[in-house]
């Protein structure tokens, strides 16, 4: 028989569906799951709260989703200090990664270099000779989830030159922004949302408003996906340890896609069943490891 699992949810981020999925898991799965948060009331966090509710409950699964923060380090040295072997939905690296856009471009180049991505320039003498060349840059603030930050702030324009380059960035540290290759304006963005097994693809139609880079959604449906980009997006959650993720992509007038965004934990706003889904994938992942440790268990008896 299925014990009660415990398991623990550091979020401050898109609360509401967390919300959700502890009423529906509530609902469904009473009995067989409990979804904890381990911040305060708050919705901060804290190592002495954490030690506490940690003792108080067996914490057999872990869920993170959280702003872009340097004080995140905290709770990533207090899971790595007090629960080091609890599972999480998505890794610390994943979650860490997800962080940073610099991070996580330099990833895909690394680890996924069958999916194409923007030229990315990580010194400004890169960019600036990128510049002289003919090419024309897009530049976005590091930050990948900044509280408290409008979306229209999050990129600071497009630029031609290389004065108008450093006009641009005048005032920023470097390390905080993102220098990318401007691949034009899109009118469609593609988000490929993966829970687990399960895959969708969106047709999001955009305008850039005036003055405002930002992309506003103005109409979302779903459409089909080719079979191999979304292997290839699939393999980004893989290699990167996620089994909850979001992939923006556009697709250039011969057909290419461009993987423009990646999200550890979406709000997954466009996917009314994503909270049985993610409610389910909880309930099955931590049922399968209590049978894995009732049959190792067995073995060692």
């Amino acid at each position: 028989m299925l014990k009660k699992v415990w398991i623990g949810a550091i979020c401050n981020r898109d609360v509401e569906l967390l919300n959700q999925i502890i009423k529906f898991s509530k609902k469904h799965y009473s009995s067989k799951i409990s979804i904890i948060s381990l911040l305060k009331k708050d919705g901060t966090f804290s190592t002495k709260y954490f030690k506490k509710k940690i003792k108080k409950y067996p914490i057999s699964f872990l869920i993170l989703k959280l702003h872009s923060e340097p004080t995140n380090q905290i709770i990533y040295n207090a899971i790595k200090t007090y629960i080091p072997h609890v599972p999480l939905l998505n890794s610390l690296e994943s979650v860490s990664t997800c962080e940073s856009r610099n991070k996580t471009f330099k990833f895909i180049e690394k680890n996924c270099k069958k999916l194409n991505i923007p030229r990315n320039y990580y010194s400004i003498n890169d960019a600036c000779n990128a510049l002289d060349k003919g090419k024309q840059l897009i530049i976005k603030l590091d930050i990948h989830n900044a509280p408290h930050l409008s979306k229209y702030d999050r990129i600071l324009g497009i630029v031609k030159t290389p004065e108008e380059f450093k006009e641009l960035i005048r005032g920023y540290s470097p390390k905080k922004l993102l220098f990318q290759e401007y691949l034009g304006k899109f009118d469609i963005v593609y988000k490929t949302y993966i829970i687990d097994k399960f895959t969708v693809n969106i047709r999001s139609h955009n305008r850039l408003r005036e003055n405002k880079l930002s992309q506003l959604e103005l109409i979302s449906i779903r459409v089909p996906i080719d079979k191999k980009l979304k292997r290839r997006i699939r393999s980004i959650g893989r290699r990167m340890g996620m089994s909850l993720f979001g992939v923006d992509y556009i697709l250039t007038k011969d057909g290419t896609a461009y993987i423009v965004d990646v999200n550890d934990f979406p709000s997954f706003r466009n996917i009314p069943e994503a909270i049985s889904l993610i409610s389910d994938f909880l309930y099955n992942r931590v049922y399968s490891q209590q049978m894995l440790f009732k049959g190792t268990a067995k073995i060692k008896g």
